[in-house]
């Protein structure tokens, strides 16, 4: 895998979804899953930041997750606010 790129495998049942959503909406599979990405991308980054400070300790992995979250839902909705 390159640094610019990933290559899913889908099943055919998801590629038959994907076609007949493309088919109703225009939006092709990788605009989706690009979109997909970037919404869930401070999801993402919150989970992996708690684990590096976890270090391990499942405790300190939920609060410090819980936070991180916490304070992602506050800036979107100062952002919403402004």
């Amino acid at each position: 895998m390159s640094n610019d790129t990933l290559t899913i495998k889908l099943d055919p049942q998801l590629l038959a979804l994907f076609r007949r959503y493309e088919a109703h909406t225009q939006v092709t599979p990788q605009f989706y899953l690009d979109e997909l990405l970037a919404k869930t991308r401070p999801t993402l980054q919150a989970i992996v930041e708690a684990l590096d400070e976890a270090a391990g300790d499942p405790e300190a992995l939920a609060q410090l997750f819980g936070r991180r979250m916490a304070s992602l839902m506050q800036e979107q909705n100062d952002r919403a606010s402004a």
